[in-house]
């Protein structure tokens, strides 16, 4: 046990010594070597059932989860994951879901991308299905370019696209367009009710 004692007291220092040497060296032997040359070099980040939490500029939790997220080492702050789904409670007490096959998330935007059989649901029993879907978490407006069917118990749209704005209050269809609504009179009144 003592021989090995020695043996360590005499090889940190020595290890450490030369660690320090090589740092000073190195740049003067591959003078083009770089930090950059390095992370190219980097394996990206895969994280497995992936759960982020988080509160919005509003005060108001929202959460992603996927079953893999990964974070490519040449790009900072973004995430592409597999099977994503994201929720957030609004300030009113309604909430939002969506889920895709896949999606890119952007930390420092606060944006998600989903792709892929995306659906968002509401609170109120609204459904959104479409193959692409843009939402900023900071200002709550959810988006899209491509064919979207909306379902809700007062009918079903089908466009072209479509824009939720004001946290969902506000809802835009893209046209040409289809509606079919299914009218309800109230009690009081021959006015039909809407949504």
């Amino acid at each position: 046990m003592a021989h090995f004692m020695r043996l360590l007291r005499l090889w940190l220092p020595l290890s450490a010594l030369v660690v320090l040497i090589l740092l000073f060296v190195w740049p003067l032997l591959l003078p083009n070597f770089t930090m950059k040359d390095l992370a190219k070099n980097a394996p990206d980040l895969v994280v497995e059932n992936l759960h982020y939490t988080g509160v919005d500029s509003k005060g108001q939790p929202y959460s992603l989860m996927a079953a893999q997220a990964t974070k490519p080492s040449e790009l900072k702050g973004i995430y592409d994951l597999v099977k994503p789904e994201g929720d957030i409670v609004l300030s009113g007490g309604s909430w939002l879901d969506c889920r895709s096959d896949f999606g890119r998330y952007d930390e420092a935007g606060k944006k998600l991308w989903l792709g892929g059989n995306v659906q968002v649901f509401r609170n109120d029993g609204l459904q959104v299905r479409s193959d692409d879907v843009q939402i900023n978490l900071n200002t709550h407006d959810i988006w899209s370019s491509k064919n979207v069917e909306i379902q809700w118990d007062s009918g079903n749209i089908q466009g072209k696209g479509f824009r939720f704005l004001n946290s969902g209050e506000t809802m835009v269809i893209d046209g040409p367009a289809r509606a079919i609504l299914r009218l309800q009179t109230s009690g009081d009144s021959d006015k039909p009710s809407l949504p």
